[in-house]
């Protein structure tokens, strides 16, 4: 009876460990799970240097869903205030990004974003800004911190000075950095 009780007792523990060792296997990271939402926070400078070379600093939201693992689709509002002018404006953005984190199967991911829209305020007018970045998980979890490098464009049309309908390009190189959930 005895020798049946260690023979069991060595079974269940057999099982036990092949179960954890399953499930360890298996685990997912979190970005891996989609389509799910996804919302996006965050700050950045600019450094002017289109027409006019205006510096700014920025803070941004952007809300969306994952629609498969690495693909991000959703739309953003940011607040922007530019130093030498002291003005305000708010581009409102579809905002793209692709993560290449499915084929690494790691917490770092390189990525690739775009925002896309218009501006509205004291300069408004069309807004895009490529990006290339890196995305930072905290272990498994779908939170993480993004750090990028692009360039912001932002025109502005202006009728004054005798020159109506004139367009400018108030861009800049970007740096941003963000917390997504």
């Amino acid at each position: 009876m005895r020798k049946d009780f260690k023979g069991f007792i060595i079974l269940v523990v057999l099982l036990l460990c092949s179960v954890v060792a399953n499930a360890q296997s298996d685990e997912s990271y979190g970005w891996e799970q989609a389509p799910r939402y996804r919302g996006f926070i965050g700050e950045g400078l600019v450094i002017g240097t289109g027409d006019y070379s205006q510096n700014r600093n920025y803070i941004y939201t952007s809300h969306g869903m994952e629609l498969s693992p690495g693909f991000f689709l959703g739309a953003g509002v940011e607040a922007t205030y530019w130093w030498g002018l002291e003005e305000w404006n708010f581009p409102v953005f579809v905002d793209t990004r692709v993560e290449f984190h499915k084929s690494m199967r790691k917490n770092f991911s390189p990525y690739i974003a775009a925002k896309v829209g218009y501006s509205l305020g004291n300069i408004d007018g069309l807004y895009i800004t490529p990006q290339v970045g890196c995305h930072f998980y905290f272990g498994h979890s779908k939170v993480g911190i993004s750090t990028a490098l692009g360039y912001s464009y932002q025109g502005y049309r202006s009728d004054f000075g005798g020159i109506i309908g004139s367009s400018y390009n108030f861009g800049g190189v970007e740096f941003s950095v963000g917390v997504d959930i």
